[in-house]
């Protein structure tokens, strides 16, 4: 019993007393009523210096193994979630509920949106479990972290309105397109990503809009996946990509080119920082095509392009373009930095005058023919070689340099051909 009256005297009973008393202190402090209205102030200005907004606690509470925060931002935005957690295990649960009606504050999109879910997980391993209405449509998504790095994404979309989604990327947009499908990618924290994304589009209206100027002529793929010291940290990828696309017109303002028609594509991406592959095929205008474009050090180096019997009216729909001819269409080409040939084949082709003379201003009879163009790219430009079978006539072109030479070759053999200007 001395030794207990006496053990505060002592070196090691100091250090015993201030290791409990800073238990206490720090249980005070934390768990407690009390405490908790101290924290308050320190939680508001933390978030506001994180979430670059000024933030109003309205509810917290802290106990040695639940919580509970409400907050919000300075229009109206909150965010609350309560749960518990596990100092032993290093361990939480909790539900979230988020409501961004309002542009600004911590809403970082240009449109309200409300999600809410669960969180579970410890420090190997935490899961993210919610749902959201965003972009007039509705998301469910699961997330995996790994010591508190993105490692696995799964999103189920339905009804994701387009012309809000490319609002947000800052093209215009006039459509009433929604999209549909699946996203599923693992090995974000191994830099080895695969799994597959299934996206279904739907679109009633879509009026063609001027293609936006890229302000950035400099953005590459390979300046989108280095650090700010211009390195490429090592990766592999083998993703699968399936689109179904009731208006091939969507994708225009990312190809450059006006668009129209119906496709299908079932793309793959695999490699390494080192080589990266993409190989697509397609229903294309009634066809199937092909596209490789093999890409060492993520930078393109060549390109090869396979289309096999298309519908010639439908390939001039698909480049929002009246198609002037009926047939059989198929191209082959092959590029590369430096040089390229190309042909296509038209086989029981027939011209349609009323087209030609509306929208092209060439008159021309009904013709009947079967065309092969052959096209070599260079440096020094562009050489056509060309083979045109009629019912009317024969006609073989050889080494034409431009595009309306070879239009007006074509046209002095067929009779009352005339081009207007």
């Amino acid at each position: 019993m001395k030794r207990i009256r006496t053990l505060h005297r002592t070196r090691y009973g100091k250090v015993v007393l201030i290791f409990f008393g800073t238990l206490i202190a720090f249980y005070l402090l934390l768990f407690t009523l009390w405490g908790n209205r101290l924290l308050t102030p320190l939680i508001e200005k933390s978030l506001s210096s994180s979430l670059n907004t000024p933030i109003t606690v309205q509810e917290f509470v802290l106990t040695r193994n639940r919580f509970h925060l409400l907050f919000q931002d300075n229009i109206g935005n909150t965010l609350s979630t309560q749960g518990g957690f596990s100092l032993l295990t290093l361990r939480m649960y909790a539900h979230y509920r988020v409501e961004g009606f309002q542009y600004g504050g911590f809403n970082p999109l240009e449109k309200p949106f409300k999600t809410e879910g669960s969180l579970s997980g410890g420090i190997a391993s935490f899961n993210i479990h919610g749902n959201a209405i965003l972009l007039n449509g509705r998301m469910i998504y699961n997330l995996e972290l790994r010591r508190f790095s993105l490692s696995t994404v799964d999103m189920q979309l339905t009804d994701i309105a387009y012309e809000p989604l490319m609002q947000l990327l800052h093209y215009p947009c006039e459509t009433d397109t929604t999209l549909t499908g699946l996203i599923a990618l693992k090995g974000f924290d191994r830099r080895d990503v695969s799994g597959n994304i299934q996206l279904q589009s739907k679109t009633s209206h879509f009026k063609h809009l001027p293609i936006a100027e890229d302000s950035n002529d400099s953005t590459t793929l390979k300046s989108l996946l280095s650090d700010p010291n211009g390195r490429v940290r090592p990766f592999k990828s083998d993703i699968t990509v399936d689109l179904l696309l009731s208006d091939t017109a969507i994708l225009e303002q990312f190809v450059g080119i006006p668009l129209g028609g119906k496709s299908k594509f079932h793309a793959t991406l695999k490699g390494d920082e080192k080589r990266l592959r993409l190989h697509s095929t397609s229903d294309l205008a009634g066809g199937i095509a092909t596209l490789a474009v093999d890409m060492p050090a993520l930078e393109p180096s060549s390109l090869i392009f396979d289309l096999k019997h298309a519908d010639a009216e439908q390939t001039f729909t698909l480049f929002a373009l009246p198609s002037p001819i009926k047939g059989e269409l198929s191209a082959y080409a092959e590029l590369n930095a430096t040089q390229g040939k190309m042909q296509i084949n038209v086989i029981k082709g027939s011209s349609i005058p009323n087209i030609f003379k509306q929208h092209y201003h060439i008159s021309q009879p009904l013709i009947h023919f079967d065309a092969t163009i052959n096209a070599d790219l260079s440096k020094d430009g562009v050489h056509y070689k060309m083979l045109f079978r009629s019912d009317l006539n024969r006609m073989e072109i050889a080494n034409t340099t431009t595009n309306e030479r070879m239009l007006r070759d074509l046209l002095k053999t067929l009779p009352s051909g005339s081009l207007r200007r």
